[in-house]
């Protein structure tokens, strides 16, 4: 078995039998065309598709659109984009179509970005470095649906799009010289540092990459190893001019300020199992039965074309993507208040691994592969589409139950549980990888639908321009989760600070998944909390205040 990389003279996009013709990529570029156009049916069909954290980005942009100018909205929040220069994509969207646009035009569009740009970017940097559109960039378009977008890590996926499709601008840039290449960097990185560190993290890998080259040559002798390594650390070196312009006079990072870097790490199952399987995280959304079906074709394909040599391959892509997914197996979990970011690398894993790849068919296969593959990623989008239209009717069940919660109220979200006794009954989109429930974040709904205030909406210091004006300050969190209705009971100077007091501090709770009731943790009954609306999947308690009322 032999690879041929994009460098070999075989695998030269001027060589016949492996170019693709310019008919050719015209026919694949209206079928990527088809396929993007088809992916964002779902997008269009739901308003708030389960997708872990949508809702409360969504709320956010709303804000920042222009709802905080309602008068219980303004009094409960205000903009502040001093706080936050970095992983702010989707709010500058926001920000800046607001007074030109609804939200009904914000939000598809922040998802079709998210969705879209990762996919196309692989199409893009592929057609560079292998010669034309191909069917293998179509097939691509699979990814698009994947755990990291169903969390609803939003800026996070546009800045990897927007990372490939630098790299791939980048290349057609060689031999403009050296000022035009540096500039050229800078700028794009210092677009990636506002919209996503991450971002800016993948660019740089995709550069030296790409510096590297596409052959293992480098490694065959020291010298041109370290010839290799010097070119490397040119090609990056404009990256760290908006970074170092950032960490000199840009707000603070994230996280508590009196905790280091290395005491805000923190892992989850270190050494087990589960820290390989993350490497899948990309390939991963509502059934994991039905995610390895697709997991296996692109195995198969590339498995294939290796064995019958007709796969060409960018050997720093795949390096690159190879060491990503190492250091993926190893990075803490939290860093700074941010999250899964043990989740996050495999993603540029399997992008630069992609984007790296070129395999082929011969013989009668070729005229099928277009429509064949067509057809599979319109089963991606399908399976998807059920989905968010079955857990439309949770979403339908929140907003009903939250018809009776007057304006300026303050509302404590809650959940039902699902855990291992009863994960096998949920309904299908009720969790995404088989980790997260989609629905944490649906009690924003409140602040858009009934103008009033919910604890967690997300105004971190540095990760977001939005802050919580006092009082309300002193029962909300940056960031959080609905709280478990079978700890409700538990004394009060063992919660977290914004469900100190409650009793007196919160008129209504929302209690979600109240459709999977589990009999090993029921909600207690408490005299305070009165049943005013049953939906199914959400029930709304009128809280009685025994003391004092909220702030």
């Amino acid at each position: 078995m032999t690879v041929t990389s994009a460098a070999d003279d075989r695998g030269a996009p001027s060589t016949a039998g492996q170019a693709v013709s310019s008919a050719a990529s015209r026919r694949t570029a209206v079928y990527l065309m088809v396929a993007a156009l088809a992916s964002l049916i779902p997008i269009l069909s739901v308003r708030f598709p389960p997708m872990t954290d949508y809702a409360n980005h969504y709320v956010r942009m709303w804000l920042l659109a222009g709802g905080i100018e309602r008068p219980h909205m303004a009094q409960f929040y205000e903009i502040d984009w001093n706080v936050a220069w970095t992983n702010i994509a989707i709010d500058l969207v926001a920000a800046g179509l607001g007074k030109i646009v609804s939200m009904d035009v914000i939000g598809p569009l922040v998802l079709g970005l998210a969705a879209l740009l990762p996919a196309v970017g692989v199409a893009l940097l592929n057609r560079r470095l292998f010669g034309g559109f191909h069917w293998w960039q179509l097939l691509c378009f699979i990814l698009a649906w994947n755990a990291v977008f169903l969390f609803g890590f939003i800026s996070f996926l546009i800045s990897l799009g927007l990372a490939l499709i630098f790299a791939y601008v980048d290349q057609g840039l060689k031999g403009r010289g050296w000022a035009v290449t540096f500039a050229s960097r800078a700028v794009s990185a210092a677009l990636l540092l506002v919209a996503h560190p991450f971002g800016l993290l993948f660019y740089t890998a995709l550069l030296a990459a790409l510096e590297f080259g596409p052959s293992l040559a480098p490694f065959r002798t020291a010298r041109a190893l370290l010839g290799v390594a010097g070119r490397v650390v040119v090609a990056i070196a404009p990256v760290f001019v908006p970074l170092a312009i950032f960490l000199l006079f840009g707000p603070s990072l994230p996280g508590q300020k009196d905790v280091s870097l290395f005491d805000s790490m923190y892992w989850v199952d270190a050494w087990s199992l589960r820290r390989a399987l993350l490497l899948l995280t990309y390939f991963t959304t509502y059934d994991l039965r039905v995610d390895f079906l697709y997991l296996l074709l692109m195995f198969v394909v590339v498995r294939e074309t290796i064995r019958r040599d007709l796969i060409r391959v960018h050997w720093g892509l795949v390096l690159a993507a190879i060491a990503t997914a190492i250091v993926a197996v190893f990075v803490p979990t939290l860093v700074f208040d941010t999250g899964a970011i043990d989740r996050r690398l495999p993603c540029m894993a399997v992008l630069a691994a992609v984007a790296g790849l070129r395999p082929d068919v011969r013989g009668r296969l070729q005229s099928l592969m277009l429509p064949a593959i067509l057809l599979v990623v319109l089963s991606r989008i399908a399976f998807v589409e059920y989905v968010w239209l079955q857990r439309a009717a949770d979403v339908r069940s929140v907003e009903a139950a939250l018809q009776q919660v007057p304006p300026g109220s303050a509302v404590l979200p809650l959940l039902h549980e699902i855990h291992g006794d009863n994960i096998n009954q949920a309904p299908i989109g009720r969790m995404v990888a088989g980790v997260v429930p989609s629905f944490w974040h649906y009690p924003a709904i409140v602040s858009l639908e009934r103008d009033a205030f919910m604890p967690y909406l997300f105004t971190a210091p540095g990760k977001q321009p939005l802050r919580v004006r006092a009082p309300w300050n002193e029962i909300a969190v940056p960031e959080a989760i609905p709280f478990p209705v079978h700890l409700l009971n538990v004394p009060e100077n063992r919660l977290d600070p914004y469900m100190s007091d409650w009793k007196n501090r919160f008129d209504y709770a929302l209690v979600m998944n109240a459709d999977m009731e589990s009999p090993l943790r029921l909600m207690p009954r408490m005299d305070n909390l009165h049943l005013i609306a049953d939906e199914g999947f959400a029930r709304l308690y009128r809280i009685d205040h025994p003391q004092a009322p909220k702030p």
